[in-house]
């Protein structure tokens, strides 16, 4: 740690007075930026409904008795863009950008992080208000802070806080980029009641600057009942020591002799680098009240939210919305009150007639328009005929005034780009589809506004991304917010021990203080938006899938706002199919859910057709045994027949007589009979489940019956008439 500079001591670069080298920077940047800051404020003040007559022109109507109206149309335009930037919620995503970030670190728990630290400081307040001001005076700002959990820890949590003022923070004039991250300083000031600033700083000085350059810029730091603090950031330049590891990760060894060492040891290589710190002090007009204190992060903690700024030259024109719409604001103005006077005089119609007429009746006349006389008393002039006075035609409505008020209106229109249908004015527009188109293109007009705010979000989440380990850096619980704003706790940086009990940390667990990551931020609709988006697209697809539809009931459900919505998904989705739950099941990580019980009606039609096939099969081994007993008649038959032969032969039979035919009739009966039996035997087999194959859940098998066969086989029957075709006598045989 480089030695910190007190005040009022001299620094080694030019033995400068760091109070006044502060002081010196303040009044470069206000300078420099004195005509944005001081048309901003008169930006503010106009959309307040000040400033919206010319000071002169006001002046002499109301001293007339005229009427000076201020129909203030242009707040509308306003909030036309803050409300749809308030429907906006940023997607957050994190990606490593080096081999040590973890992607389950950057998927689920920076994210999930960020967007806790944002709930818990009510960083929407925070961003609306920097957005109003963005979008009405051309600038806004908030901070990121950091704050003990609460009064009886010592752990610490980071915040996001607004900026009361975001007009009058002072940046450093050289910085160019639109985030100010390359800004070398930043003041934030803000004013402070004289007993508050005692109060804080008893012992510091409150009287007035007693420099005797300090110019006009300074001038209002102090005043009899308020006096201002400015909150100092600054970059100091320092040194870094780094060892680049054996495995490729770099460690920060600065002012850590003994990790140094170890990295040595491992045979890490150790360079210094150039690099800075950034220090924040309080200073008032005359001293230096608080620090300079080093802040753990290496980034000024000061977020612009820039509205649009236009460069000329070597100098910055900066503005909002409300810039644009002051002139057409003050004609409209002009013309509703011109209108208004006209209109106010058509019941006061004039009488003209010579001064004797009215001189002795002044009472009457001076109040003929406010009441009701039965009648008017005149005095007669010979000098006009002694002609009654006459009442003369009042002014009528001008027709150009009201095509300035139509003028007037379309003019703010058109410098700012949001047209009436964007409004929700009525169009010629009547399909859903072209209103939409219409309205996106006064989206579009503004949305500068949109993505200089979705920068200024990415860079609130790069600081906080080089700040969580900082903060963050012991094994704690903490909440994490999902993206649907689910709350989950999840254990930081939490060592897993070696299940061997030698006590040694094999792995850190959501490990948030090693790695480096890098943030992107997509604009959307809010999260209610998105889910009524995804209701109408999954309604519309569901009716284009028909039947098919039952695969997505369960998401559908799931984007209902009713109560019992998520219970009534989480029905549908054991009604899916199994391979689509065992899908979703691996995707999440968990165990696959256990199969459905079996449809009664469809385990007793399973159960009927077993029992069928069972007595089809019953049958079949009937008939395989009928014809195993055929087939042993035959046989016998066929001996006996052989026998008979052999007896006659030797009886010495006639030579030329012929052989028994039966013989040969036997035999081939015999091999037809045995060929039908081995069909059967293996259509039998072939229709048996395997030995090894478990039964199918909800089959029930009756005791004792035989194995179910598939009926789509037809069972075997002997030829028709028997195997035995009948035969002639053979030639010279005597007949049987």
């Amino acid at each position: 740690m480089t030695e910190q500079t007190k005040p009022g001591a001299a620094t080694a670069a030019g033995d400068t007075d760091p109070h006044a080298e502060a002081l010196r920077r303040y009044e470069r940047g206000y300078e420099r930026e004195r005509e944005n800051i001081t048309r901003a404020y008169e930006d503010l003040a106009f959309r307040a409904g000040e400033g919206q007559w010319d000071e002169v022109a006001r002046r002499g109507r109301e001293d007339e008795g005229r009427p000076c109206l201020t129909v203030d149309k242009s707040s509308q335009f306003v909030r036309q863009v803050t409300g749809d930037m308030r429907q906006m919620r940023p997607a957050i995503k994190v990606t490593p950008v080096d081999d040590r970030g973890s992607a389950a670190v950057a998927a689920t728990i920076l994210p999930g992080l960020i967007r806790y630290i944002e709930q818990r400081s009510d960083a929407q307040a925070a961003y609306f208000g920097a957005v109003d001001s963005q979008v009405a005076a051309g600038i806004g700002h908030w901070r990121i802070t950091t704050e003990y959990a609460g009064t009886d820890t010592f752990l610490q949590e980071i915040g996001i806080a607004p900026i009361e003022d975001g007009v009058s923070v002072i940046w450093d004039p050289d910085a160019v980029l639109p985030t100010r991250e390359d800004a070398a300083w930043c003041f934030v000031p803000v004013d402070l009641s004289r007993a508050a600033f005692e109060a804080r700083w008893p012992d510091a000085s409150a009287d007035a600057l007693d420099r005797t350059d300090a110019s006009v810029v300074l001038a209002d730091w102090v005043d009899t009942d308020r006096i201002r603090v400015a909150e100092y950031w600054e970059k100091v330049p320092a040194k870094r020591r780094l060892a680049l590891m054996p495995d490729g990760g770099v460690d920060d060894v600065t002012d850590d002799a003994a990790a140094e060492a170890d990295a040595v040891a491992l045979g890490a290589r150790i360079e210094t680098r150039d690099d800075h710190k950034v220090m924040r002090s309080l200073i008032s007009a005359s001293e230096i009240l608080e620090g300079p204190d080093e802040w753990p992060g290496r980034n000024i903690p000061i977020v612009p939210l820039i509205g649009e700024e236009i460069r000329i030259g070597g100098r910055t024109v900066r503005r909002g919305v409300i810039r644009t719409l002051r002139d057409p604001q003050r004609l409209y103005n002009y013309s509703i009150s011109a209108q208004a006077e006209v209109i106010a005089l058509q019941p006061k119609a004039p009488f003209t007639g010579t001064r004797k007429n009215f001189e002795k009746f002044v009472d009457q006349w001076e109040t003929a328009n406010s009441k009701n006389w039965p009648y008017l008393e005149y005095e007669p002039d010979p000098a006009n005929g002694g002609q009654a006075p006459q009442r003369v035609q009042p002014a009528v409505s001008s027709q150009g005034i009201g095509e300035l008020l139509a003028t007037a209106t379309g003019d703010m229109s058109a410098v700012t780009g949001i047209y009436p249908a964007s409004l929700g004015a009525a169009s010629n527009e009547t399909s859903g589809r072209a209103i939409m188109a219409r309205q996106r293109e006064g989206d579009t007009g503004t949305y500068v506004y949109v993505d200089n705010f979705a920068r200024a979000l990415r860079r609130t989440g790069r600081i906080l991304l080089d700040l969580i380990p900082h903060v963050y850096d012991t094994a704690r619980t903490i909440r994490i917010v999902g993206d649907d704003g689910k709350v989950d706790l999840v254990r930081l940086n939490e060592a897993l021990i070696d299940p061997n009990g030698d006590g040694i940390a094999t792995h850190v667990v959501n490990d948030v203080t090693v790695g480096a990551y890098d943030i992107s931020i997509e604009m959307g609709p809010s999260f209610t938006t998105a889910r009524a988006e995804a209701r109408d697209g999954m309604q519309a697809l569901m009716q284009a899938l028909g039947p098919q539809a039952v695969i997505l009931a369960d998401l559908f459900a799931s984007q209902q706002d009713f109560p019992l919505a998520d219970k009534i998904a989480k029905r549908l989705r054991t009604m899916l199919p199994p391979p689509i739950q065992q899908a979703e099941a691996a995707e999440s990580g968990e165990l696959p859910p256990p199969p459905p019980p079996p449809d009664p009606a469809q385990q007793a039609a399973a159960q009927a057709e077993q029992q069928k096939a069972q007595i089809e099969q019953m049958k079949m081994q009937l008939e395989a045994a009928k014809l195993d007993v055929e087939r042993e008649k035959i046989a016998a038959e066929l001996e006996t027949a052989r026998i008979e032969a052999a007896s006659a032969a030797a009886q010495q039979a006639p030579a030329g007589a012929a052989p028994d035919p039966r013989v040969d009739q036997l035999a081939a009966a015999v091999d037809a009979i045995s060929a039908v039996v081995v069909q059967l035997v293996d259509a039998v087999q072939a229709m048996q489940p395997p030995a090894d194959s478990p039964p199918m859940p909800g089959d029930a098998v009756p005791a004792g019956a035989p194995p179910p066969m598939d009926t789509a086989n037809p069972a075997f029957e002997p030829p028709q008439g028997g195997f035995f075709a009948p035969a002639e006598p053979p030639q010279g045989a005597p007949p049987a």
